[in-house]
């Protein structure tokens, strides 16, 4: 552990720390950590708690349940990883992000209990987070799982409510090469009697099962949980389930997050019988936020709209694709969409590729400084193979190539006359925390909303 005053004082120092402790950067399984939750007497930290785990959409969850609740008047913790710029984004209070002192105390409070205990850099900012929580008053505990679930460190404590956002193809070492096997870990988080909320496309047999296992009441998107967007394109509607039976819900504000995910979430509030108003919640969607997510941004350069987008496997560039269709469709003059792209190499680039393809007119393919991610030059091999258009692969620093993409697309610009160009950064998390901070926030986000 940092072994001066100053450095156990000093977030980066304890983030480098704990990224030595344990030998690999996963290791799933829960003894560890229940021994030092235990051992950290840390027990019920919130009088409810929500566990969201998935393939994708499980920020978004979380994001739209912490801005009902907090405008709503209660007292949130929020959980969540990956970060994109700093990680105190990952435990917030409130919609606040804890000082760099307090995550230095909780995390010397893990290690002064752990006895020898190795724990991963997850594992470590999970009961960090936890051991926060407990200092605290909470009304609600917003818990992102990590990875998977059964064997996930935000499996040792007990939900009120449950949601498993979406179950799509990611990390197979780990989990399972079909959705089934996926969906068998996910399920995990289920607990007897605990509803749960699943949003994925197809009702998959490890779910159902487990929920009918467990008397867990089930509440399907698709089926109790329904929404639609309105012909304006700024309002839309809900239906689901409280309680007393079926609320309806018209004419809400169109959220900056996709509407499925902001769906799941108001069920899992509207069964944990929140007390809020209809201005609160138009006013919680109207201002729900969370970077990353088809973010929409200015380039301090060139003044050229950019999207900022995580997707990093096949589903979610399938979703990216079509909310850039979607402002292809809406608003005529947007002509050209460009992408600046860097992915990991464990991941189904191929299926990424394929699921972008259709929304994409330029390619600017490079990589992040990262020893998983993919060299541009391989990656370029890849979209090759795959895709026929503009390549434009760099060696230069990811920051060049995306100033390159963003210098064209203003050219083009100019050149044309009345048609827009979009820049997509995009690929993984590195690739959005890389160039994130050269762009502004822009006014632009209200141009189509965000479909699904």
């Amino acid at each position: 552990m940092p072994n001066k005053v100053s450095e156990n004082t000093n977030l980066a120092s304890w983030l480098s720390y704990i990224d030595t402790v344990h030998p690999r950067n996963i290791e799933l399984g829960l003894e560890r950590v229940q021994n030092v939750f235990s051992e950290m007497e840390l027990n019920r930290f919130a009088n409810k708690i929500v566990i969201v785990a998935g393939t994708n959409g499980k920020g978004s969850c979380i994001a739209a349940m912490e801005s009902i609740l907090v405008k709503s008047g209660y007292s949130v913790g929020s959980y969540t990883s990956p970060h994109i710029k700093n990680f105190s984004e990952r435990i917030k209070l409130n919609g606040i992000e804890y000082t760099d002192l307090q995550l230095c105390q909780a995390l010397e409070a893990v290690e002064s209990n752990r006895h020898g205990v190795t724990l991963s850099y997850f594992e470590f900012a999970t009961l960090a987070a936890f051991f926060l929580f407990s200092q605290e008053t909470l009304d609600f505990a917003l818990l992102e799982v990590g990875l998977g679930g059964r064997l996930d460190a935000v499996n040792v404590v007990d939900a009120d409510v449950t949601i498993i956002s979406s179950i799509a193809l990611d990390h197979q070492d780990w989990l399972g090469e079909d959705l089934e096997s996926i969906a068998k870990e996910k399920a995990g988080v289920l607990r007897s009697g605990v509803p749960l909320i699943y949003g994925g496309d197809c009702s998959l047999k490890a779910i159902i099962e487990k929920a009918e296992m467990l008397n867990a009441p089930l509440f399907l998107a698709g089926k109790e949980v329904r929404w639609s967007k309105n012909k304006d394109l700024l309002t839309w509607n809900w239906e689901g389930m409280g309680k007393k039976g079926k609320i309806k819900i018209s004419d809400l504000p169109l959220p900056s997050l996709a509407l499925s995910n902001v769906s799941l979430a108001m069920q899992a509030l509207f069964l944990l019988e929140i007390k809020t108003d209809r201005s609160v919640l138009d006013f919680a969607l109207s201002n729900v936020f969370l970077p990353g997510r088809f973010e929409k941004r200015i380039d301090m350069l060139t003044s050229v709209r950019v999207i900022f987008d995580v997707a990093h496997n096949p589903e979610s560039a399938k979703l990216l694709s079509k909310n850039l269709l979607g402002e292809k469709e809406n608003h005529n003059n947007v002509c050209q969409i460009s992408v600046v792209i860097a992915v990991m190499a464990d991941k189904d680039v191929g299926g990424i590729l394929v699921g972008l393809e259709c929304a994409i007119d330029n390619w600017y393919v490079t990589e992040v400084n990262d020893s998983r991610c993919m060299t541009a030059a391989e990656l370029t091999k890849q979209i090759s193979l795959t895709i026929a258009g503009k390549v434009c692969a760099s060696e230069k620093p990811i920051f060049e190539t995306y100033h390159q993409a963003c210098t064209e697309a203003e050219i083009y610009g100019a050149a044309n006359p009345g048609q827009e160009t979009l820049v997509v950064v995009t690929g993984s998390f590195h690739t959005v925390s890389a160039l994130r901070e050269l762009s502004v926030k822009d006014g632009f986000s209200r141009l189509s909303g965000i479909i699904n």
